[in-house]
């Protein structure tokens, strides 16, 4: 598997834990560390353009 293909998997894999942790910070009712409740908004936020690059660093063939 070439360079390229492996960063992309990792980097989708970062967005889907990116989606869980944002939604799960975003359902929790109970009172947060400030910084927590930052991570939480711009995870939820980010998690989509994240996996979007992923797949397109995935799917993309470099020219020769």
């Amino acid at each position: 598997m070439k360079t390229q293909r492996i960063i992309g998997l990792v980097i989708i894999v970062l967005g889907v834990i990116m989606f869980f942790i944002g939604a799960s910070l975003f359902s929790y009712t109970g009172e947060l560390n400030p910084i927590i409740n930052e991570i939480g908004k711009y995870s939820f936020f980010c998690w989509l353009p994240t996996i979007l690059v992923g797949v397109l660093l995935f799917t993309l063939k470099k020219s020769k």
